[in-house]
């Protein structure tokens, strides 16, 4: 996952490892920050996001999850319905490396990619106590009557 001070290299906001440890303390009594120097390296890791497609109607869903299985850095995949057909959570090495998974999904014919969000976190406990969704095609719906 990308940590904020990567995700601050990258929009030109370079403050991570220790500089920001060592900086802050001192920032915390004058008030100022001071930039890092220009040729400091930002902090690795890996980087996750969430990519929101939308198919042209020539475009067969079958081609594109086809496409999608090719990448390497595709966790998993939403089909939904909306004003995009895809959600897409994606794990990539680097921000190089997520804009080539980016360039690869544009190159399939008829994807658009819609917007790309950068996870910071995961929301811990969420999903484990979660019950089954019921198939309401599958399983009567409950009768609702009303009294007189």
């Amino acid at each position: 996952m990308v940590s904020l001070a990567a995700l601050a290299a990258a929009r030109g906001a370079a403050r991570f490892g220790r500089v920001i440890k060592r900086d802050h303390a001192e920032a915390s009594r004058h008030r100022t920050v001071r930039p890092v120097p220009a040729g400091a390296q930002p902090a690795s890791g890996a980087v996750q996001a969430i990519v929101r497609a939308r198919l042209a109607p020539y475009l067969s869903r079958e081609m594109f999850e086809e496409h999608l299985r090719t990448i390497p850095a595709v966790r998993s995949a939403l089909h939904i319905i909306g004003d995009v057909d895809y959600e897409i959570r994606l794990t990539c090495r680097d921000l190089a490396d997520l804009g080539a998974v980016l360039s690869s999904l544009r190159r399939c014919r008829g994807t658009e990619v819609v917007s790309t969000a950068l996870v910071l976190r995961e929301v811990e406990g969420l999903g484990r106590r979660a019950r089954s969704v019921p198939d309401w095609g599958a399983v009567p719906r409950p009768r609702q009557t009303r009294s007189a």
